[in-house]
């Protein structure tokens, strides 16, 4: 009898291959230009090569509790949408059964559960700065462009009472973003000021949100704390943005942690906890210089 199943990737990768020869083979230099001219996609960042750099350099110096690693430009197709609530659509994805970095916090909880597979009691805390490209509809406004570059900073581990693994992780990320501004600011003349933390979350962790209230006002005093209801089904129970004001008094909020299920989903462990966040570095000095 014949068999009627899926159809695996590999098995139509020569056809692919060959129309993209063939679209290939179409075009001439001047669909290229044509192309570079129009596509967001592949045009340069904004931001000066030798500026992202030196930020690139402050934000590592800002996280050296963090093992730092170099990833790869794509990673495992649907790296993205079968962990979280997203369409593949919104990721460039590739005809060899992989896809372009659109998050790198999930390729991270990647290679934290690869690690919790191996001893399920370690700690393993991951940070990389990484240039990312997302297929959405993205306005050009406050130095927002499709593709563009990140600190990210993972947490990955067994949890602990009264979410003791979430609470420390959320306020040593904190840290380190409090230490890339407070040097951006003395050595690039990045202009902040008054700085706030949102603090969402709803009942998946009800505890939470007073909790890590609680943990910043001892830490960090001289921030603002607001709290907030979670409405996102992308986070798991918590969801943290930090935040500053500019130079004219508007506030922007460019720190982004969250809690998320996926490294018990990738090791089969309920009791594995994962805190990731990032920060967009080509939004410091377009929006606080």
């Amino acid at each position: 009898m014949e068999h009627r199943g899926r159809t695996s990737p590999s098995s139509r990768r020569g056809e692919l291959l060959a129309a993209a020869r063939s679209e290939a083979g179409k075009r001439r230099p001047s669909d290229l230009l044509a192309q570079w001219a129009v596509d967001p996609t592949v045009r340069p960042s904004p931001v000066d090569l030798r500026t992202s750099v030196a930020y690139d350099s402050l934000a590592l110096e800002a996280a050296t509790e963090y093992e730092a690693l170099l990833l790869s430009p794509v990673a495992p197709l649907g790296a993205v949408s079968v962990l979280a609530t997203g369409s593949q659509d919104r990721i460039l994805s590739t005809i060899r059964g992989t896809e372009v970095v659109s998050d790198a916090t999930n390729v991270l909880a990647l290679e934290c559960a690869a690690r919790l597979r191996r001893d399920a009691a370690e700690h393993v805390r991951l940070c990389t700065v990484h240039q990312l490209l997302r297929m959405q509809p993205m306005g050009q406004d406050n130095g927002r462009t499709k593709h563009f570059r990140l600190l990210m900073l993972a947490d990955a581990g067994v949890g602990l009472p009264e979410d003791g693994f979430e609470v420390a992780a959320v306020v040593a990320h904190l840290r380190v973003y409090r230490r890339l501004l407070e040097s951006a600011a003395e050595t690039h003349g990045l202009a902040w000021q008054r700085p706030v933390v949102v603090v969402r979350s709803n009942d998946v962790l009800p505890a939470i949100g007073p909790r890590v209230r609680t943990a910043l006002e001892g830490t960090l005093p001289d921030v603002a704390i607001r709290e907030e209801s979670l409405e996102s089904r992308y986070y798991h129970g918590l969801r943290v943005g930090y935040g500053v004001h500019d130079r004219v008094g508007s506030f922007q909020e460019i720190v982004d942690i969250g809690v998320f299920d996926w490294a018990a989903q990738l090791t089969s462990n309920r009791r594995h906890r994962y805190v990731a966040s990032a920060i967009g570095l080509q939004l410091l000095p377009m929006l606080l210089t």
